[in-house]
């Protein structure tokens, strides 16, 4: 499943000024039917399954799902551990589709930006 990087979302710097046509980069996932209840909850995180509470919690955006012939969102949660794991997959995914990320493109540069701040 994948999903899009909003102007606002948690894995972006703070006063990120994406234009809006460049605003949008896959956000991997693990399956959403391989993960616990409480992971597709977003009360465990995603990737380690570890308990979040309000504070300790980063929101990965809604994620349309498929359920029989239910659509629907989830809203899945990582821990501040994994904030810079998806930050990376993502900038991986997208610079692999990106033409003119070799050239220095916006959104690249913001996800770039966001598995630095992720490391401090």
């Amino acid at each position: 499943m994948y999903g899009v990087f909003r102007r606002d979302h948690p894995l972006l710097p703070q006063g990120s000024s994406m234009s809006n046509d460049t605003a949008t980069a896959p956000a991997p996932l693990p399956p959403f039917r391989g993960l616990s209840q409480r992971q597709q909850r977003g009360m465990d995180c995603v990737w380690c399954g570890i308990t979040l509470t309000a504070s300790t919690a980063i929101d990965l955006g809604p994620r349309p799902i498929r359920i029989l012939d239910y659509a629907t969102h989830w809203f899945p949660r990582s821990c501040q551990g994994h904030r810079g794991d998806a930050a990376y997959k993502a900038l991986l995914d997208h610079c692999t589709d990106c033409p003119t990320c070799p050239e220095g493109c916006e959104t690249g540069a913001q996800l770039r930006r966001a598995v630095r701040e992720a490391r401090r």
